[in-house]
């Protein structure tokens, strides 16, 4: 029945993509658990508020628009699904039907620039044509003819250590393997990633595998169970698609639908703390702090939506938080570790680098800038109407720090360098555009960072003149409140066990814990949407959304 001294019956804090998520599904589906049925009551309204500390709906999920640009979204943060990806791919494709398109990555004619050394992706094929010191079996592996290519030499090598990979027919075959199995006699959660491919590969291929995955995460040495899928996700049979709205189409959309239902968005709102309430009958409830003096409220139950980072900086109280009251939870909090994202959208205006060839997909180098993508600027029907074009950067781990080198004291970016920026007049259509625009505009990229990713991106293509950008803009996901743009399971953990015991980390008080850096999906919003599934169905009875559709994609 209702509860007269209850603010909300949940309150969700974090509008991240598992934040508002959740909400959705809360009042979408209120009416399929017997629990929220009860709480309810007979007006059938739950009441349910997600509070979010930005000004926006997103988290990590981050599209924007430059001006000049109007039939283009950026993504500064995550960027797309993949084929394999059940949850995220139902909920785009089945239930909210947005549009999307498959993207281009890998190309022939593309640019590896290694060691000084420009080669084509057809010509890394060729183990004679790489500037590395390869030993003669890893040569076999690469030579003409052959069914591998250099960024595959990283799941060679894991057959190689671990032959039981090689005959996975599924994600879900390939993870209870790596669960049972040990090295040496030790479980494989206790190895690392990067220590287990040093018995398959030597250095200079550990290098090689390395630069051409273009994620140094995918080479580091966190939990080998959780980190040896996420390389097989990026096998050859997987399709990646964008949204043609931008990846925020999705969280926007399922605010406005979770508005609809009588849910309420709370922004500019920072949580401080949480502890335990007394409701009316006997039952425990949650009282919520803020920072900046607004008024606590209470709730039957809190779903936090946030990750590592942001959860270390709520006040240590409460039977969640207190390591006095809960020492164990605090073991579970670090059982991940936070990962540096970095990305950089440079605008030009005219596609420089087709001259030499290149005109879409993504090249790789192993200069701090790794990884640039030319960035389809017309919803991926083709180029821009006026020839203004994009590159967009990135990378990972260390490579984050030297970009953060080139970060002037409070960002913003100088006129020199945009002096002939094109600007476009025209009112945004809609709320979503304005956002689209604003996020742009929120996030200036400093000169001399351009400055600097604009001549590695010259040396890279190997042109004598590139014209300067017109615009550009950037962010560093390892900020406040964040911490990393991605998770890694550290080892020692059994991320499948922990990552039940995180949704409900006190078992008999109803806070609950979702988003990707507690899943075994990390890197992905795949992983935000499982966690929260846990949380939905087993600790609030809801079932399993009913239209999902299931992949057809496997294990690599």
């Amino acid at each position: 029945m209702p509860n007269s001294n209850v603010d909300y019956d949940v309150a969700i804090v974090g509008g991240g993509v598992s934040g508002i998520y959740s909400g959705w599904r809360l009042l979408a589906n209120v009416y399929d658990s017997p629990l929220l049925r009860q709480w309810a009551g007979p007006n059938g309204k739950l009441r349910v508020a997600v509070f979010e500390g930005s000004d926006r709906i997103g988290g990590r999920l981050l599209s924007a628009r430059p001006p000049g640009f109007p039939d283009t979204v950026c993504e500064i943060g995550g960027m797309r699904y993949t084929s394999a990806q059940t949850l995220v791919r139902s909920l785009v494709e089945n239930e909210l039907k947005l549009p999307h398109y498959q993207q281009v990555v890998d190309q022939d004619q593309n640019i590896v620039y290694l060691r000084g050394e420009q080669l084509r992706f057809s010509e890394t094929q060729d183990a004679n044509r790489l500037p590395y010191n390869l030993d003669w079996v890893e040569r076999q592996q690469l030579l003409p003819g052959s069914k591998a290519d250099p960024d595959q030499l990283l799941g060679w090598a894991i057959g190689q250590v671990l032959p039981g990979v090689n005959t996975a027919k599924s994600t879900e075959e390939l993870e209870k393997y790596l669960q049972t199995v040990t090295v040496d006699g030790t479980p494989l959660y206790h190895h690392g990633f990067w220590s287990l491919l040093a018995r398959a590969l030597s250095n200079e291929a550990y290098e090689l595998a390395r630069a051409m995955v273009g994620y140094d995460i995918l080479g580091s040495n966190a939990n080998a169970v959780d980190l040896i899928p996420e390389v097989a996700g990026f096998a050859p049979s997987v399709d990646y698609y964008l949204l043609n709205g931008g990846y925020d189409t999705v969280p926007w959309t399922l605010q406005q639908q979770f508005q609809q239902l009588g849910g309420e968005v709370i922004q500019d709102t920072w949580l401080a703390g949480f502890d335990k309430a007394a409701l009316d009958g006997g039952d425990t409830g949650v009282t919520l702090q803020f920072r900046g003096g607004r008024a606590p409220v209470t709730a039957r139950a809190i779903i936090l939506a946030m990750p590592r980072r942001s959860l270390e900086m709520l006040k240590p109280q409460g039977p969640v938080l207190d390591p006095a009251q809960a020492p164990s939870v605090q073991n579970l909090l670090q059982s991940v570790q936070p990962v540096a994202l970095y990305k950089l959208f440079l605008a030009y205006a005219y596609p420089w680098w087709q001259n030499v060839g290149v005109t879409q997909g993504r090249s790789l180098t192993d200069m701090p800038l790794r990884q640039c993508y030319y960035w389809p600027t017309n919803t991926g029907a083709g180029p821009a109407p006026n020839n203004n074009a994009l590159i967009m950067t990135y990378n990972d781990q260390l490579n984050v720090d030297f970009w953060a080198g080139l970060t002037a004291p409070g960002g913003g970016v100088t006129p020199r360098m945009f002096a002939r920026r094109q600007m476009d007049d025209s009112a945004p259509a809609n709320d979503f555009e304005k956002r689209l625009l604003q996020n742009w505009k929120d996030h200036p990229a400093p000169h001399e960072m351009v400055a600097e990713m604009h001549r590695q991106l010259v040396r890279m293509h190997g042109v004598q003149y590139a014209p300067a950008p017109v615009d550009a803009a950037f962010m560093d996901w390892s900020a406040d409140p964040y911490g990393g743009g991605v998770h890694f399971w550290n080892r020692g953990y059994k991320s499948w066990e922990v990552l039940q015991q995180m949704t409900q980390p006190v078992s008999d008080f109803p806070c609950y814990i979702c988003g990707e850096a507690y899943s075994t999906v990390q890197t992905w919003a795949e992983g935000a949407l499982q966690t929260a599934e846990i949380v939905l169905q087993k600790h609030l009875g809801l079932p399993a959304p009913g239209w999902i559709i299931r992949s057809s994609a496997g294990a690599a």
